[in-house]
């Protein structure tokens, strides 16, 4: 499996196993947090107190079954080829991997279920949309409060432990991409689930039809809608040209999470620029607000191939924050507690 000295000095000084058992069984230290009482992650095996993830990076928005068109990349589909991913993963020292899938991007939660028995990697799985161009039909005929219904019944008998991706494709929603919003922040007020979305920035040029706001108006969409800002990250803020991280600033002064869950996907924007954008956000007071993840995408990036592996956020990106002059402690912060405070909720029964 690709990971160099660096990136294994990297991980041992985070104090992230690594070349170990899975590290979500036990906690490797007093946990410095504390959650309210009765929080768990929910995994689709079990739900666990947000303790157990303490020994590794949590990545939050990863992609272990999925087709976003009917031809896109297939790779995915080869459940024993990503159980072996996922088995590196663990080696690697990632605690958990939540996956972004729900049934209109094609995500199978009977692959998911493979992956996390045969693999021992704790998995999240998630619910909800995507955006327009995968709805189902009947999605325009249905009401808010119809589609909130279905989402509760999905989650309870699905053992959902997040919304997302939940997104827009363009820069102004639709009329069903907002009812989806809407649904979406009534299926969380009913089941504590938190949200993680998907936003439509594309790399260093802003298209005219993305507008830089475009994650804020999610905000307050949700905002208005209810849901407090602490259960919401918005996603792919990464791909702002924005040295300054000011739409990344505004976010967390706000007290949303901001997504950086596109990193190593240096075709859309280099790494390198990410980095500056996260030290501007963390020098301004907000790392705690900071969650890391790679939207696992490039079938090159797979391990069988030389690549790192589901494991590059913390084996490739993380090591570029240190170099930075981030300190370690605040990376590993980001890496682990961050998520955990992200995913856990107390469950309200229905």
């Amino acid at each position: 499996m690709y990971i160099n000295r660096r990136q294994l000095l990297t991980l041992a000084s985070l104090g992230i196993a690594t070349y170990g058992r899975a590290s979500a069984q036990t906690p490797f230290a007093p946990d410095r947090l504390s959650f309210p009482p009765g929080s768990i992650v929910r995994t689709l095996r079990e739900d666990l107190p947000p303790s157990n993830l303490l020994g590794g990076a949590t990545l939050f928005h990863e992609h272990l079954s999925a087709r976003f068109s009917p031809t896109s990349a297939r790779f995915r589909d080869d459940v024993e080829m990503m159980i072996k991913e996922t088995r590196a993963a663990a080696r690697s020292g990632i605690a958990c991997i939540v996956d972004a899938g729900h049934p209109d991007i094609m995500r199978s939660l009977e692959a998911l279920t493979r992956i996390t028995s045969e693999s021992g990697m704790p998995i999240v799985a998630s619910g909800g949309f995507y955006v327009q161009r995968t709805y189902p039909p009947d999605i325009a005929a249905k009401s808010v409060e119809e589609i909130a219904d279905d989402l509760v019944h999905e989650a309870i008998t699905q053992r959902l432990g997040a919304f997302g991706e939940i997104g827009q494709e363009e820069g102004h929603m639709t009329p069903d991409e907002q009812k989806v919003f809407k649904a979406i922040a009534q299926a969380h007020l009913r089941t504590g689930l938190p949200i993680y979305t998907h936003n439509p920035y594309i790399g260093r040029r802003a298209a005219p039809s993305v507008p830089l706001d475009v994650a804020l108006r999610q905000l307050d969409l949700f905002q208005t809608a209810g849901v407090a800002p602490d259960r919401l990250a918005l996603g792919h803020v990464c791909c702002l040209d924005d040295p300054k991280a000011t739409v990344a600033i505004a976010l967390a002064r706000r007290g949303a999470f901001v997504g950086f869950d596109r990193v190593t996907l240096n075709g859309i924007i280099p790494d390198e620029v990410r980095v500056v954008m996260a030290t501007a956000l963390i020098d301004a007071g907000y790392a705690d607000h900071l969650l890391l993840s790679s939207d696992f995408a490039v079938e090159d990036a797979l391990t069988k191939n030389g690549g790192p592996g589901l494991a590059q956020t913390a084996t490739v990106f993380a090591p570029l924050l240190i170099e930075a002059g981030v300190p370690e402690d605040t990376v590993h912060q980001i890496l682990v507690d961050n998520p955990r405070r992200f995913l856990a909720f107390v469950p309200i029964s229905n």
